[in-house]
């Protein structure tokens, strides 16, 4: 008589749309993890290569956040020609060239080369939340997208956790250029895995008549052109200034501001991000619940302004509270909610763009968040040695306010928004 042995569950038995989910997922983790460990580094590298903190900061600003936010568009316009599979593996190798350069980066001559790097690696980088939210589109039924997305936004928030816990440790056991050559020991492994496990193609049902066509600019002319996606970029602008300001300088902020060590700051550094782990998952999933009340446009809205006046709140808890370690976790809080409107911008973005390319449309969105990341990137240190801290938080919290205003303006009832009851299937 045969034995009956446990049947434990494989990788096939998960519904293909989650698989796909998971793997962005992954992607995006890496991603961030590889973006952000310059944050860490630099408090080594800035000095060891002669360069100012001020112009530190010019660099990421210009030589990476610019590049980044330039090639979104173009980004979006490839992901849909090569699809999903390709798009990110070219990502990821982008960032393990560009980490593994940085690494032997030579004292002299070391601006222009350390600039060059950053270019590459914003090029690279500016595949990754395009082509993820054009594969969720494309693969995830739309009452489960906004729980899909933040999946990703979340295990980004968690590369950008493990940042400072894993790097921080390594600079300080060995050199700041072992954080760099390690970041593209991950890339590279995890290239791998993706392109082994990431299924080929995409649905049929999903396939744009924009990645049919023989070209995609009349598309991207008339995405331009939908007064919806403008408003709802310039919003993501402002939301996105604010939270670079968590993710290029929270860590700079608890050495200056709070007068943390290097290794307590790899510590409480990590906090906001492990916030944005918690609470982005959440609220994505309350989100998609609530939309299948209300409608899933404005349960989007909705999600989205609250998440920001939120965020705006914790801001100014944070620049007032006394207690150094109070003041962390308002901030902390801040960022997570913060993280928390990400889903519902892009998810409506790219509901905006279902027809004319998905990740166009995204890419599109992330151009302009990105432009309010230059600014913020540039801006931070020139405020907080001009204005303070405490007053140059305060100034961020108002942005945040504008762009929960701005989320007013975008009719959840015009055409071409995803209705109330009109879910897509599987």
């Amino acid at each position: 008589m045969p034995s009956r042995g446990i049947s434990w569950p494989t990788l096939a038995d998960v519904p293909q749309h989650w698989r796909v989910a998971a793997l962005v997922s992954l992607v995006s983790g890496v991603a961030y993890l590889v973006r952000t460990d310059v944050a860490v580094a630099q408090e080594r590298m800035v000095p060891a290569l002669g360069i100012t903190m001020a112009g530190m900061g010019a660099i990421t600003a210009w030589g990476f956040q610019l590049p980044y936010a330039l090639f979104q568009i173009p980004a979006g316009m490839w992901g849909e020609r090569v699809g999903a599979r390709v798009a990110l593996a070219v990502a990821l190798a982008g960032c393990a060239v560009a980490s593994l350069l940085t690494a032997g980066l030579p004292a002299d001559g070391s601006v222009a080369l350390l600039s060059a790097t950053r270019v590459l690696l914003g090029i690279s980088q500016a595949l990754v939340f395009p082509v993820a939210a054009m594969a969720v589109q494309q693969y995830v039924p739309a009452d489960g997208r906004v729980r899909a997305t933040a999946l990703f936004i979340a295990t980004s928030a968690c590369g950008a956790a493990v940042a400072p816990l894993l790097m921080a440790p390594v600079m300080e056991r060995f050199s700041w250029r072992a954080v760099f050559a390690l970041s593209s020991v991950i890339a590279i492994v995890t290239a791998l895995g993706w392109v082994t496990l990431m299924p080929r193609g995409v649905p049929p049902s999903a396939t744009s008549r924009t990645a049919l066509a023989g070209s995609m600019w009349p598309e991207l002319r008339e995405l331009l052109r939908d007064s919806r996606l403008r408003r709802l970029s310039t919003a993501y602008l402002l939301h996105s200034a604010v939270y670079f300001v968590f993710l290029f300088w929270f860590f700079r902020y608890l050495i200056e501001g709070r007068g943390f060590t290097i290794l307590d700051s790899g510590f409480w550094g990590s906090l906001p991000s492990i916030a944005g782990i918690a609470m982005v998952p959440v609220i994505g999933l309350a989100t998609d619940r609530l939309g299948r009340r209300i409608g899933l446009s404005r349960a989007r809205r909705r999600v989205a302004m609250a998440c920001l006046l939120s965020a705006a709140g914790f801001v100014i808890a944070g620049a007032v509270l006394p207690s150094a370690v109070f003041a962390v976790l308002a901030l902390s809080l801040s960022s997570g909610s913060i993280n928390g409107a990400e889903a519902p911008f892009f998810t409506t973005a790219t509901s905006i763009g279902a027809e004319r390319g998905a990740g166009t449309a995204a890419g599109v969105l992330n151009f302009m968040g990105n432009l309010g990341g230059v600014m913020s990137i540039w801006l931070v240190p020139l405020m907080s040695s001009a204005w303070g801290w405490h007053v140059t938080l305060m100034f961020w919290s108002g942005v945040c306010v504008l762009a929960a205003g701005l989320w007013l303006t975008v009719d959840a009832d015009e055409p071409g928004s995803v209705k109330q009851g009109m879910l897509a299937t599987p």
